[in-house]
């Protein structure tokens, strides 16, 4: 079993503080988003998907040494998390249609 050593730790901290200022930026700026929101949705959920196979195969492949499943588990739960927030606020504007006339005018 592979220990990570400090250096180790502290980037990956600061690679899941980027993916999480970056994942929070976006998440904020979904409303405000033009258009449809379905093919933004579509393609997170197949980000989010690729990146889950890969950190799977990663985990079977390379018994023992974490440290490139942890970065793909970080994006597995960065992808993750705007997708569910673009499928949220998705669900959210079409049972809503007052948001809808609300914003037109």
């Amino acid at each position: 079993m592979h220990v990570l050593s400090s250096s180790e730790l502290a980037v990956t901290a600061i690679f899941a503080l980027i993916l999480a200022v970056i994942a929070y930026l976006i998440i904020r700026n979904i409303p405000k988003m033009s258009g449809d929101i379905a093919a933004f949705r579509k393609r997170t959920l197949v980000w989010t998907q690729v990146s889950l196979v890969l950190t799977v195969l990663q985990l079977n492949f390379k018994a023992g040494d974490w440290r490139f499943s942890i970065v793909l588990g970080l994006i597995v739960l960065f992808t993750g998390s705007i997708w569910l927030s673009a499928r949220y606020h998705d669900i959210r504007s079409t049972l809503d249609p007052e948001s809808k006339d609300s914003e037109v005018h």
